[in-house]
Formats: C-alpha cells, sequence, structure tokens
C-alpha cells in the first residue's frame, strides 16, 4: 500500500508536468478573423464604415463568443482591385491561419476570393458585394452574406414605383456587373407590374461629368431610377438639379444613392429621393438606436448603410460560435451554426436562405430634413424578402441574368 501511494503520487506529478509543458490547445487560441477592405481610391469611406461597424460589435462583448476570444486580423491598402484582394486573402488564410474571412466590398473582389475559399475551405462572411450569382448559381457551402443580393431591395422598388401610379421610367447605373443586376431588379418587377423602361444609361464609375448622360434623358417619362454609389451618388444627385430635372421628374434608387454620408455632400439636392435599402439610420426600432447612438459615440459620425452591414457579419459570427461553443475548428458544426443564425438586427429580423443569403425587411425610404437634419425616413416596408422575391429559386434561376439584360429593358 505504501509502494502504490507512491508511484500514485509520482503519476500525479508527471500528469501535472505535462500539463504545464504541453502547448496550448486550440480552446485557448483566440478565433483570428481576417477581414479585407479598401482604405484608399473611390470606395475609402464604405470600407472604413464597414470595418468600423465590425469592430463596434466585438467592442461591445469584449472581443469574445462562444468563450473564446476573438481577433480581427485587417487587411487595407487599396483592397477593392480582385488580384489584390486575393492577395490579401491568401496571406490571410497561409500565414495568418485564420479561421473566418469576411469583409469585401465590391464584387470583382468576391469574385476573384471565391474559388480560393471554396478550394480552401474557408468560411467567408460577405459584408458587402452584392454579386447576385454567389448566392444562387455561384452558391457556396462555405461563403455567406450579412448584406444583400444586388438585386433583392430593388425588386421591391419597381413593384413599389408601379403602385405609385409611375407607368414610364428611365434607368441609370454603373457600367458594371453591381450596376446592371441593381437596376435590373427595379426594371424587372416595374415592367411585370405593368411599368415601361423607355431608356438606359448606363455612366462608368467615377465619371466626373454627368452632363452627357443627363443630356439623354427623355422628358416624356415619369420617373428616372438610378444606382450610383460613393463619390459619384451625390455629384450625380447635385447635377441632377442643376439641369433643371429635380422636381420634375421624380428620381429613386437604391441605398447606396443616399446613404447617410453622402447626404452630407448632396445636401438639400437629396430631398425627396426615395431610395429601397434593408436599413436606415432613421429606422425607430430599439436595436437600431442601440446600435446608432453606439456608433456615433465611439466615431463622432452617423453609421451607414456598410457599417450595419458588418455590425451584422460580426453578430452572426459571435451567434455561430456561440452554438458550437467557441470550437470553430469543428468546422462542419461552424458552418451549419452559420446557415441557422437567426436574431435581431439593427435592420431587424435577420435569418439566411438556403443560399445563406439575407432574408429581411426591404424599406423605401423617402429622404427629409428633420430638425435641420437630413435622413431616410421610413414610408413603406416589405417584410421578409427573399433574394428570390416571389418567385421559387428554380424559376428566377431560369431567367436572364441581370447582366444578361442589359441594354433589353428600354422598349
Amino acid at each position: 500500500p505504501a509502494g502504490r501511494k507512491k508511484w500514485t503520487g509520482w503519476l500525479a506529478l508527471l500528469g501535472l508536468a505535462g500539463l504545464v509543458g504541453a502547448p496550448a490547445t486550440q480552446a485557448q487560441e483566440p478565433v483570428r478573423i481576417g477581414f479585407i477592405y479598401p482604405d484608399v481610391g473611390p470606395f475609402a469611406q464604405t470600407g472604413l464604415d464597414m470595418r468600423d461597424g465590425l469592430l463596434l460589435y466585438w467592442s461591445q462583448v469584449g472581443n469574445k463568443a462562444g468563450g473564446r476570444t476573438v481577433e480581427v486580423l485587417l487587411e487595407n491598402k487599396g483592397t477593392n482591385k480582385p488580384d489584390e484582394g486575393l492577395t490579401k486573402a491568401r496571406k490571410l488564410v497561409e500565414r495568418d491561419k485564420i479561421h473566418i474571412l469576411g469583409g469585401v466590398i465590391s464584387t470583382p473582389v468576391t469574385l476573384a476570393v471565391r474559388g480560393y475559399v471554396i478550394d480552401k475551405k474557408m468560411p467567408f462572411v460577405i459584408m458587402n458585394a452584392g454579386a447576385d450569382e454567389i448566392t444562387k448559381k455561384l452558391r457556396s457551402e462555405y461563403i455567406f452574406r450579412s448584406s444583400f443580393a444586388n438585386s433583392d431591395a430593388s425588386h421591391a422598388l419597381g413593384e413599389w414605383a408601379q403602385k405609385q401610379g409611375f407607368r414610364k421610367a428611365v434607368i441609370m447605373a454603373w457600367d458594371f456587373a453591381a450596376g446592371y443586376e441593381q437596376i435590373g431588379g427595379f426594371a424587372r418587377t416595374f415592367t411585370q407590374a405593368g411599368g415601361q423602361v423607355v431608356q438606359e444609361l448606363y455612366p462608368p464609375i467615377g465619371a466626373p461629368d454627368f452632363a452627357p448622360y443627363l443630356s439623354q434623358i427623355k422628358r416624356d417619362v415619369d420617373l428616372v431610377s438610378a444606382f450610383f454609389g460613393g463619390a459619384d451618388a451625390p455629384r450625380f444627385m447635385n447635377q441632377y438639379a442643376e439641369f433643371g430635372l429635380k422636381g420634375k421628374l421624380p428620381l429613386i434608387g437604391t441605398g447606396s444613392l443616399t446613404h447617410e454620408a453622402i447626404l452630407a455632400a448632396a445636401g438639400d439636392n437629396a430631398i425627396g429621393v426615395v431610395t429601397s435599402h434593408p436599413w436606415s439610420g432613421a429606422l425607430e426600432t430599439p436595436a437600431n438606436r442601440r446600435f446608432v447612438e453606439a456608433y456615433e459615440a465611439k466615431y463622432k459620425r452617423r453609421p451607414t448603410l456598410f457599417a450595419e452591414q458588418g455590425y451584422v457579419g460580426a453578430q452572426m459570427i459571435a451567434q455561430a460560435l456561440a452554438a458550437v461553443k467557441g470550437q470553430v475548428e469543428n468546422q462542419s458544426a461552424f458552418l451549419a451554426a452559420l446557415g441557422k443564425v437567426d436574431f435581431e438586427a439593427p435592420r431587424g429580423k435577420f435569418r439566411l436562405d438556403a443560399f445563406h443569403n439575407p432574408i429581411h425587411n426591404v424599406y423605401i425610404r423617402k429622404v427629409e430634413k428633420k430638425s435641420g437634419v437630413l435622413q431616410n425616413s421610413v414610408i413603406a416596408t416589405y417584410p421578409s424578402v427573399s433574394q428570390f422575391w416571389k418567385w421559387t429559386p428554380e424559376a428566377f434561376m431560369a431567367m436572364p441574368s441581370y447582366q444578361e439584360m442589359k441594354g433589353k429593358w428600354a422598349k
């Protein structure tokens, strides 16, 4: 018995020594999130807002989820170019050993990164880029979105416009894939409801002067529907007013045309513009008020839709980590948990469809001045909108894509 006790004591000491000398377990490592965003060029502010929304959420929860510390690794400096974005993704995955990739503003970067994350089996949460096909025909078990598919909010806008009595429209959008998809959703539902598109105009990104396009607008129409963003959006609205179109031809569009940072640059020329988007800073819900107040207190500026999308992306990751008790290395369980997220976001009820795109409310917003401040006041709500609108996924994907429909809407 005495010898047995002695051996037991030595075994206990050896066990303790093994624990002390052992490397940290996976559960003790931080969950590493790689985040790609641009901080120079025309989409710099967009990228900064998305980043700050993401970081706000993690600061509110003490940079922890599922019992583990969360570390965000930022990659910026002009990552709105496809090849540069892919290089940044490789660095984050192969050198920094991230567990989750997130962010990305533009569709071209997303398409460049898509094949790589699938090959590497890397969970990827897109927090802005709305390329329709990414969560349709090109869907993947590794790719999720906290933002939108390009056409989902514009479907609601087309139906809304026709119901207001508008019958003839001119459509204008940036001359690249996102432009065709954003304006295409409007064109499809507007024309199917009985409206007519009589003209299509596609200026390039960064056009210094919209005059050549504004001068072409036919005057015997009921409205102009447009998709522009960044520095182009206030320039477009200001020149629209200079051409004498404001007050004569109603201007409508999707959310990026009048987001909060743009309103300051456009000033009163934005008043009356109607847009559609899943979020508005003026949305009066407890979750949104908390988000807006926290963002303004931390960053001393108003949040934009891009900030909200970054915030929601963090919420998605946090809820999935909580569901798997922090075990992100159990990838099949983590991916399943990401697909099942369901929570109250600043925009309202948030969940994903089977293709990993959000199902959320779409708000019709009108720019108004309240107490001297311009805001996107909510004037109508389309609840629980799917990226497939009122079609089945099969029926929607059987129709020509919006990129294929460029130049074919006008009759």
